[in-house]
């Protein structure tokens, strides 16, 4: 949607509303992780709520496993705004997350009890779980911000502001509409309403990539030292992206060491760099002996997967029999093949997201298998027999 001929840019859009945000509601709270869109919103929320003359609620969750880089800066940004930030919740409590890393588990619980934590919190962070009454141990991340902002509001406007771009999903619990907010034309946001009191607002909706670093340049603001690894490491700006070690990699190619509390490289690259097999067996064999390696849960949610994608392509015509070494794709469609299945189990593709069909992310490994166990067993195909 354009902006009336008013609006010349995106920032001053942002500004128009932030100006209406701060404006329209009694209490206003900011989501921060320390990326380079959610840094930027909080420098343009802090400039509006000082002209405004009111005070901004910050909410950060640290999930234990980050980077360095990123604690340093958000508390440079917590002293930076110490004037206009009237309640600053670190959140360093146990919460679930999903687990994109590791085989044994498909959850991440940062701050868990009873293990060796990455690193100590700081002093003062939020750990005490008894300090907010909606809280029980390892609630989910998208459930404790529900509760934690149904407990913020008491009653009062509450808006919820998050720096999601235009070329970024917004959080999927809250899916973003374009719908009118105030009077004119050019006070639209994208919104979306979590109760009657209660607003998630997208005030860079129309922002890009580009004009986050252009701000940055123009502005010299702050923002979080680990993109200048990224961009060191030959990363494209439009592909940069935070992620900590547990997430989900992205697919664009870059290595980008880091600091963690404990030694570790991040590594994002196409899965399929990173397949290999031992010389004299198939990929086929290949992927038999790895899901037979990993834990059957883990394995069975893999096995729903394939087997969603090869009855895919061959409902389609496009399977005969599967090859064993990855071909060209045509542009109509992917070509299967055991390599490719492969690449997707040892780059840990828990949810398949590199296979064509694959299970989404709502589905649960139990339930699945449990209605496609037996149609394997009655089929003679031979991915049905692998399975």
């Amino acid at each position: 949607m354009k902006e009336p001929h008013s609006i010349s840019n995106v920032f001053d859009a942002a500004l128009l509303r932030l100006d209406i945000v701060f404006r329209d509601h009694e209490e206003v709270c900011i989501s921060l992780s320390g990326g380079k869109s959610s840094t930027v919103l909080l420098h343009l929320a802090a400039t509006v709520a000082k002209a405004h003359g009111k005070k901004i609620t910050v909410l950060f969750i640290d999930k234990e496993a980050q980077h360095l880089q990123t604690i340093s800066h958000i508390q440079r940004l917590k002293q930076l705004y110490c004037e206009v930030i009237e309640h600053f919740y670190w959140i360093s409590l146990p919460l679930t997350t999903e687990n994109n890393q590791r085989y044994h588990s498909r959850t991440w619980i940062s701050w868990e009890d009873n293990v060796e934590w990455w690193r100590i919190p700081p002093a003062d962070t939020i750990t005490d779980q008894k300090h907010f009454p909606f809280y029980h141990y390892a609630m989910t991340e998208s459930s404790f911000t529900s509760a934690f902002l149904n407990w913020l509001s008491a009653g009062k406007t509450l808006a919820f502001v998050k720096g999601t771009l235009s070329n970024e999903d917004a959080n999927t619990n809250s899916q973003p509409t374009q719908t009118s907010y105030g009077v004119g034309r050019n006070e639209r946001l994208s919104t979306s309403e979590t109760s009657s009191q209660i607003h998630t607002l997208y005030p860079l909706f129309d922002w890009q990539s580009q004009d986050v670093w252009l701000f940055n340049s123009l502005s010299k603001a702050t923002y979080n030292p680990l993109y200048d690894l990224m961009y060191r490491s030959g990363a494209p700006r439009s592909s940069m992206k935070i992620q900590e070690p547990f997430e989900q990699q992205t697919a664009e190619i870059f290595r980008c060491k880091a600091d963690y509390a404990q030694p570790a490289t991040f590594s994002c690259a196409d899965p399929c760099d990173n397949a290999r097999k031992p010389g004299e067996r198939t990929w086929q064999n290949h992927a038999t002996f790895l899901l037979n390696s990993m834990p059957q849960k883990m394995a069975d949610q893999f096995r729903v997967n394939i087997a969603q994608y090869l009855s895919w392509h061959r409902s389609r015509g496009f399977l005969t029999c599967i090859p064993d070494e990855e071909a060209c794709a045509s542009e109509e469609h992917d070509i299967v093949s055991w390599e490719k299945i492969c690449a997707m189990i040892l780059s840990n593709d828990y949810r398949s997201l590199a296979l064509t069909a694959s299970s989404s992310s709502s589905e649960d490994a139990t339930l699945c298998c449990s209605k496609k166990k037996s149609r394997r067993r009655r089929s003679n195909s031979n991915e049905a027999i692998f399975l």
